[in-house]
């Protein structure tokens, strides 16, 4: 602030000064037109001469200073903000547990946009079961023997000649309308549904696989100031042990809890990002991934709850409201080299979207950041 004062004594006193050359510098011209100079203009001319050359200098310098004002008090004084925003994961379960920032449902729709349909030899048996099953549903009815003369071969050869170079999504309206008419339509119906499942099988293990294959999760940093913010750093710290709070109230056991850390440190994590630069980017945002530490806590957080269930034990309401498990800490520094910090605590909650459907077990939990007072020392 007594930075600001300064500078507004400065411009006023430019001001003064400017005014008083102004007042010498009229007298001088008045001296100038008393110089004996060959010349066919008159006093008034030469007086309009000077005039317009005075006006103009002095309406350049006030302009070259308002500019110079504006730039040093208002757009050198601006300051960044950065704030992590709320950021839902899900968490699955099958031959072995990982973390996704999208639901299973959203990764298989973007598969099935994406990808094409893909064939191997193996599938045809795929096809051999589909029929078998028909005919073990309808053996008792009319379609059962309709179903028995179907050639798994040529079908599994059809499939293919109207899939080929389509994506999965667009597999899935030809399948059903570009069928051979030697298939009746309610033949034709039950077959499309029964490979529509069989593609859907593959399409979810092919996206699950691929978003398992992920290293890390992200959540969003945005800036929120109006200045750009540079070299910022994340720190995640469980000093104050809110984690171990709900660890104990999920029904950890000294020796459970001693185990989990002997795989993962919570000891103070830092982590270093990207800058976030104002109009670089529209959104002025960035990703800052959640460090693999406080994931794996989260997957054992997961794991007691599935032993809780098993043992019908009611510890697992620890997970069903709003925990705060560390302080996160974000610095940066802005483009006049000061330093910045902003303090948030982290929360978060676990609950169950009950949808196990491809044997993959799906659980939604969320991190979101609340304004901190508290402080890392």
């Amino acid at each position: 602030m007594k930075k600001q004062n300064n500078s507004n004594i400065n411009i006023w006193v430019r001001y003064g000064i400017l005014i008083l050359a102004t007042i010498a510098i009229g007298f001088l011209a008045n001296v100038f037109l008393y110089i004996p100079v060959p010349s066919l203009a008159n006093v008034n001319a030469w007086l309009g001469f000077f005039g317009s050359i005075i006006g103009a200098g002095i309406a350049g310098l006030v302009t070259l200073w308002g500019i110079e004002y504006t730039i040093k008090n208002t757009l050198l004084n601006v300051k960044p903000v950065i704030r992590p925003v709320r950021t839902d994961f899900f968490l699955y379960d099958n031959q072995g547990i990982f973390v996704t920032e999208k639901s299973r449902s959203v990764l298989v729709k973007e598969f099935a946009e994406k990808e094409k349909v893909y064939f191997s030899e193996m599938d045809k048996y795929d096809y051999v079961s589909i029929i078998n099953d028909l005919v073990e549903e309808y053996q008792d009815r009319e379609w059962g023997d309709v179903f028995a003369q179907v050639d798994a071969d040529n079908l599994f050869e059809e499939i293919k000649n109207i899939c080929k170079s389509r994506t999965y999504e667009e597999a899935f309206s030809n399948i059903l309308n570009k069928l051979p008419e030697k298939y009746n339509d309610g033949v034709r119906e039950k077959l499309a549904e029964k490979i529509h499942e069989n593609f859907r099988r593959k399409i979810v293990f092919e996206a699950m696989n691929e978003a398992k294959r992920q290293s890390f999760v992200f959540f969003w940093l945005y800036n929120v100031g109006a200045g750009n913010a540079i070299d910022i750093r994340i720190a995640w710290d469980f000093s104050e042990n809110y984690h171990k709070k709900l660890c104990n109230e999920l029904g950890f056991s000294e020796n459970e809890y001693m185990q989990m850390l002997n795989n993962f440190s919570l000891d103070h994590i830092a982590i270093a990002e990207a800058d976030i630069m104002l109009n670089t980017n529209t959104d002025n945002r960035v990703k800052a991934f959640v460090p693999n530490e406080v994931i794996l806590f989260i997957k054992y957080l997961y794991k007691k709850s599935l032993e809780n269930n098993k043992e019908k034990n009611t510890n697992n309401n620890a997970l069903v409201s709003e925990r705060e498990i560390s302080l996160l800490k974000i610095s940066y520094t802005d483009i006049h080299g000061q330093e910045h910090t902003e303090y948030y605590d982290v929360i978060f909650k676990m609950s169950s979207t009950f949808d196990d459907s491809y044997d993959y077990k799906e659980r939604y939990f969320y991190l979101k950041f609340n304004k901190s007072n508290r402080k890392i020392g």
